[in-house]
């Protein structure tokens, strides 16, 4: 190729299958690209699983772009600049492939397109546009058959008498024109070559005159139609855009390996004819020249250089070095650049001509090496964290007086314990007494406080058993699920939307709240949970509860504003990573996105082979088989009237009608591993993520350099991260099952360890790794890590029973010990790490609230069922877990107590104390509504004694009698002021003292704290 040739190219791509989409074609030849190929969503273009050689003119097309029956543009891209030049040639490489069934003549339809903008998925690029391709023509001498064609629209089309063969691989070169010149005027002809002669140049088979088209372009694709069934099979490639004829012909017709027209183009200042030898003839060159940027296991560059792998972009999916192709190598580039800011290394003289020259043979020579001198690293590490679990054997306690004096308990827990104070010369406290046991066992085990009479029962109960009745009976209670759920929800992110600024009602997300509170309510395996949250779809035999609890990987956000789709997708994808390694492994895993990690063994590969197993499913609405239906009408009364009303005027803008909706949930499906017979209902958003079961089967997952989703690097299949162990090769029997297994397997160093810690932290308010999320090597070491383990292997001995563990944490003596300060202790162990007094901790919010509702005998104890609008919020007074939680409108109560929003997970929430919780609390109509109730049962049940008053109010909220110092304080709030008034109540008349003194005591922090 002659250089003038080369300057009038602008842009070209030979679809190398190693580059991938997107990738520069050898020589810079695709350098007129802004961007890598754009693919669809409905059905995207891939490269051919077998590839044959695919520069001579009998070649296969590497290219595979299969039919959908509508529209679709499954392969696109952006030039580097808009062209408005008064003449274009464009030409390509395409094989319509034969048909599996001889059934005649069967009309197609496939064209490459050059428009303004990009269009959608769908867009169909005919008005003014120019449309080179094959379709069957409806008119002339060669109606009825499938012949190329031109055309500018539906009306302005011209049809060839060349029909087209299936099988054969066709060049195709077209010459966009305007007849009148001028940046502004627009392409008014189209003439057409189909495999051309040297010297066809002035001979085209077809030309399209004096048509109105668009004045310039930018975006160049193929599009399939209507006619394209999804059984067809189109192939494509060497595309090219240039100002010549000649130019065009040439690249398609070039047979000569790609790396030789970069040599005509850009020849070598020095060259290195002889076999390069690694040891003696580069790695002194790396070693002296890039290893101080390049080499380690955390180099600052991000790049390593001291690894093979890492040169073909193992980890991170930036290939800096491709063997036989060193003109197409990034390390060249950077070695060559004129640009010093780009060049390699910074800030130095430029490698020597000959040092380039080498490491340009080397490449070329198949990239060798010295796996002695420079092995590739094994991802290993010896954090704790990462260590398989392995039983500790319970401490042998002693049997001196000290021991016995202080907690005279053999239960495994306080010896682990016991042996930790004894290290630091702590001792525990006393026993807590029984009203104080039993108020802390209810609202730590249910979240609700005891009733009088439930406080009354245990305190009376003498038997030696009764404290074991009590938990076993708290265990069994229908409330502990609702309790549990709250943890696990703040750890899914789950809300009842779909987030971001519109953030429109998910109406049935309610259903993975109930799935989890019968879950925990039914002591369900932690291995079945995680199994059917993560794999659900796939679960054989198909049942709603594991569809519906595929509702975890679904608490995703989807943007509605989002119109690009692939970000769109990717942004959910990576917060199911994110989401599924902080609540179940426990790891940080988001600065993996874009690079090695650079505090964990965690490789960028790590983060986007995890996403692998995710690629092929999507959030939405999924149909449910044997579940009750709930009429749509009742949405109105799950969310506030102005969300409600929201989702009705988008949900005519999708022309969706909620009540044709059959019976669903929102969850997570897989149409390639998922059981086939689920059903994907609408969306409603503002810009709903595209649902294409073709599009989603044929997903492949690819490393994103530097996170960015427009730059894929190399392909990764399905995996966990290398640190945790090898994946097999066969993950069955799906990817996602074998992935949910391989997180409940006893091998799994993480999963037990992390989930009992979280238990542990659900009763003190501190785990034994206060990072509960991260147990990473920049988390908290754990403080009893043998306690940790025993715990772990206990779980996991009892088949991941979440009440085994429970029973055994509640029973133990540092749970029941009180929590007394003791001046000795605070100078050796300030912030209790060892646990040698109750960790007193407030409330949270949804606890706050039901606490208020129990007090005053108004709490509706029914289990499940839809959620409850604030509107509604009087008429039902259900427990909080069970109000609408729209992300933008959480529950008042929720905002004011640091609750979560549901945007991440939530390991640990805050507790902050700011004026506005003690003035929601004194001015909220809900909690004002709540005092005179309160105020109504004591005069019920007190009369107007004052004293008697004073002694059923601290019952009803405390649980206990009031000392003599609070019956003085109390009684003063008692004293009738001149300007109060009654206000009605049951029985007539309460008086406004009363009310205050239940509202004083609502707001007492031993009312908000359990005790």
């Amino acid at each position: 190729m002659n250089l003038s040739v080369a300057e009038d190219r602008l842009a070209a791509d030979r679809f190398i299958p190693q580059h991938a989409f997107g990738k520069n074609a050898p020589g810079d030849l695709s350098s007129g690209f802004a961007a890598p190929w754009q693919l669809s969503q409905i059905r995207p273009a891939k490269f051919a699983d077998a590839v044959e050689p695919s520069h001579s003119n009998g070649s296969q097309p590497n290219v595979v772009i299969a039919g959908t029956n509508q529209r679709n543009n499954p392969l696109r891209r952006e030039l580097s600049r808009t062209y408005a030049e008064d003449q274009l040639f464009v030409g390509f490489r395409f094989l319509y492939e034969p048909a599996k069934l001889d059934q005649g003549i069967d009309p197609e339809f496939f064209v490459l397109w050059l428009d303004r903008t990009q269009g959608s998925d769908q867009a169909v690029h005919s008005i003014g546009v120019p449309n080179i391709g094959i379709h069957m023509a409806d008119r002339g001498p060669s109606r009825g058959k499938n012949v190329f064609m031109v055309r500018f629209g539906a009306g302005q089309v011209a049809w060839s008498r060349t029909e087209m063969e299936p099988g054969k691989t066709y060049r195709v070169i077209a010459k966009l024109s305007k007849q009148t010149a001028g940046t502004r005027n627009g392409y008014s002809q189209i003439q057409l070559w189909v495999d051309p002669q040297s010297d066809d140049a002035e001979q085209p088979i077809l030309s399209l005159s004096n048509q109105d088209g668009i004045h310039q372009f930018r975006w160049i694709g193929f599009a399939t139609g209507g006619k394209t069934e999804r059984e067809d099979r189109i192939r494509v490639d060497d595309v090219v855009l240039s100002r010549s004829w000649q130019d065009a012909f040439t690249f398609l017709s070039d047979s000569t390996d790609p790396s030789s027209l970069h040599h005509a183009m850009n020849p070598p200042a020095v060259t290195w004819d002889h076999p390069i030898d690694f040891t003696t003839d580069i790695f002194p060159i790396l070693r002296d020249r890039c290893f101080g940027c390049h080499a380690g296991d955390y180099p600052d560059s991000g790049f390593r250089l001291d690894v093979r792998n890492e040169l073909l972009g193992f980890s991170t999916g930036h290939v800096l070095a491709i063997p036989g192709e060193s003109h197409s190598s990034p390390l060249l580039k950077a070695l060559t650049t004129k640009s010093e800011a780009e060049r390699m290394p910074p800030d130095e003289a430029p490698l020597a001509d000959m040092e380039v020259a080498k490491i340009r043979a080397w490449i070329d020579q198949g990239l060798k090496w010295d796996d002695a001198l420079l092995p590739t690293p094994k991802i290993e590490s010896d954090h704790w964290a990462f260590l398989p679990i392995k039983r500790p054997a319970v401490p042998v306690r002693s049997t001196g007086p000290v021991d016995d004096e202080t907690t005279g308990s053999r239960h495994p827990i306080d010896v682990f314990i016991h042996a930790r104070q004894k290290e630091i010369g702590v001792q525990p406290t006393a026993p807590a007494d029984r009203r104080t046991l039993v108020r802390r066992l209810y609202l730590d085990m249910l979240g609700l406080p005891p009733t009088v009479a439930q406080t009354e029962a245990f305190v009376n109960d003498t038997s030696a058993d009764a404290y074991e009745k009590l938990v076993d009976a708290l265990l069994l209670s229908p409330h502990y699920g609702e309790r549990m759920a709250r943890y696990w929800l703040d750890l899914a992110r789950w809300g009842e939307s779909q987030g971001y600024q519109h953030d429109i009602p998910r109406p049935f997300a309610w259903r993975y709240r109930d799935y989890v509170i019968d879950a925990f309510n039914s002591d369900k395996s932690y291995a079945q949970f995680l199994r059917e949250q993560i794999a659900g779809d796939e679960l054989q035999p198909y049942t709603d509860d594991a569809l519906i609890a595929t509702g975890f990987l679904a608490a995703a956000r989807i943007s509605g504003n989002q119109l690009d789709k692939l970000q769109q997708r990717t942004d959910v994808m990576m917060d199911i990573v994110d989401n599924t390694t902080s609540a179940l492994l426990g790891l940080t895993m988001e600065c993996a996105q874009c690079h090695n990690h650079k505090f964990e063994p965690i490789m960028q590969r790590d983060y986007y082979a995890l996403m692998a197993f995710f690629a092929n499913g999507q959030l939405g609405n999924y149909k449910l088989r044997d579940t009750p239906s709930v009429p749509a009408d009742e949405i109105q009364n799950w969310f506030t009237s102005d969300s409600y009303r929201f989702y009705l005027s988008e949900a005519k803008k999708r022309k969706v009608v909620p009540g044709d909706y059959p019976v669903h949930t929102w969850g997570f499906y897989s149409p390639r591993t998922g059981d086939k017979q689920v059903q994907h209902l609408p969306v409603v958003n503002r810009s709903p993520l595209p649902y294409s079961p073709d599009f989603l089967s044929e997903k492949t997952t690819h490393v994103l350099i530097r996170g960015d989703v427009r730059s894929p690097g190399l392909r990764v299949e399905p995996a966990w991260p290398a640190v945790l162990g090898e994946t097999p090769s066969q993950l069955l029997p799906t990817p996602r099952q074998a992935l949910a297994d391989w997180l409940s397997s006893a091998q799994n160093p993480l999963v037990a360890r992390v989930w009992v810690n979280r238990l542990w932290q659900s009763h003190f308010g501190r785990g034994l790794v206060e990072t509960p999320s991260d147990f990473g090597t920049h988390g908290a070491a754990p403080t009893h890590p043998l306690l940790l383990d025993w715990l772990a292997s206990e779980l996991i001995d009892n088949d991941w029973s979440t009440k085994h563990i429970h029973r055994l944490i509640v029973t133990s003596a540092t749970y029941r010990q009180s929590g007394v300060s003791v001046a000795a202790n605070l100078e050796l162990d300030l912030d209790n790490k060892t646990l040698w007094r109750w960790p007193q901790r407030r409330m949270e919010a949804e606890v706050i609230r039901d606490s208020i509702l129990v007090a005053t005998g108004e709490l509706n104890r029914l289990v499940g069922g839809p959620s409850v609008a604030p509107q509604r919020d009087e008429q039902a007074l259900r427990r909080t877990i069970y109000l609408s939680q729209r992300r933008s409108q959480m529950p008042d109560v929720m905002t004011m107590f640091d609750a979560p929003d549901g945007v991440r997970s939530c390991s640990r929430r805050e507790v902050s104390t700011v004026a506005l919780q003690p003035l929601y609390l004194l001015n909220s109509p809900f909690v004002v509504k709540r005092a005179e109730q309160l105020a109504r049962i004591v005069r019920d049940q007190a009369g107007d004694d004052p004293e008697a008053q004073i002694h059923v109010v601290f019952e009803q909220t405390l649980g206990r009698a009031p000392m003599a110092a609070e019956v003085r304080l109390a009684m003063g709030l008692l004293e009738r002021s001149d300007t109060d008034s009654g206000v009605g109540g049951a029985d007539g008349n309460v008086s406004p003292e009363l009310i205050r003194l239940c509202h004083s005591m609502m707001n007492l922090n031993e009312f908000v704290y359990i005790p």
